[in-house]
């Protein structure tokens, strides 16, 4: 039997690992399934690439990996930087000089092959709680700053984010929609921290370049290696796969997914919690999707 699909792109957190942070045996055999078929495999992730190398290792994953909500694409097996699109310094400091102002630490993700870290902490004050849990359990690099001049790499800069438990990151995201415009792409949505953290709401504030997304990073990828979008079926859950979901020729909603991601989906499979990724890959191989 021919198979639809030539690519098959895989977000990660609320679709291929189950609640707990685990991939389950169920998923991690569909994956190799679709390999063994001849179906090219990536992940897509808002995760920074250090800090999706426990998921990639449990799928054996050594191949392309677009992270950081699309503004980078990665040689997982070296660990390197293919493409990346950085901000505007301008931009940097216009957003940081707000969450500053509203008295938020602020979290600069660099390009580590050319800053040699990971992430710029910016000004006063402790992390909130739950970026403390995140960095303490991930093994990013991270350099604390009072303030932007003493950036050293404000080149380099993919993404400019702000966490915060409760709501009130809500309002400064319309706030800084309105300010900034079309010169950067702003997201706001809850995280998954609650049963860690205080068992508080945690929010997340992310900014980036007014043309990142995911699937404009698979589909500069596509037109590399010659893969026609109808060719490509992709599997998300959060608002950060909006675009990639709904351009893909096969946009698969998770069970548990954002209401604005089923909008969009062409199909939908199981939740994270019922292997929803083993669940649409059988029907992909069968053909039924």
């Amino acid at each position: 039997m021919t198979l639809a699909y030539d690519l098959l792109v895989v977000d990660l957190d609320g679709t291929l690992l189950s609640p707990d942070g685990s991939v389950s045996a169920a998923n991690r055999e569909a994956i190799a399934s679709a390999r063994a078929a001849g179906i090219e495999v990536i992940v897509a992730t808002g995760r920074a690439l250090v800090e999706s190398l426990d998921p990639l290792s449990a799928i054996d994953h050594g191949g392309v990996a677009i992270t950081a909500g699309g503004a980078m694409r990665c040689d997982v097996a070296r660990r390197r930087t293919i493409a990346r699109t950085t901000m505007a310094p301008a931009l940097v400091t216009e957003v940081t000089d707000a969450l500053l102002h509203h008295g938020h630490k602020v979290l600069l993700l660099k390009d580590p092959d050319h800053a040699g870290y990971d992430y710029l902490a910016v000004g006063p004050g402790d992390l909130d709680p739950s970026s403390a849990w995140w960095f303490e359990h991930m093994p990013v690099r991270v350099r604390f700053v009072s303030g932007l001049e003493e950036d050293p790499h404000p080149g380099e800069t993919v993404r400019v984010g702000a966490v915060a438990t409760g709501d009130e990151l809500g309002l400064l995201a319309r706030q800084l929609s309105e300010d900034i415009c079309e010169r950067g792409f702003i997201q706001h949505w809850g995280a998954v921290f609650e049963s860690t953290v205080g068992g508080r709401a945690t929010h997340l504030l992310e900014v980036f370049s007014p043309d990142v997304n995911k699937w404009t990073m698979v589909a500069a990828y596509c037109a590399e290696q010659g893969i026609p979008r109808e060719r490509v079926a992709a599997i998300g859950d959060g608002l950060n796969d909006v675009q990639l979901i709904r351009e893909s020729a096969l946009g698969i909603a998770m069970g548990n997914a954002d209401l604005a991601v089923h909008d969009v989906s062409d199909r939908t499979t199981e939740s994270h919690e019922r292997d929803g990724v083993a669940f649409a890959v059988a029907r992909i191989l069968d053909g039924r999707w």
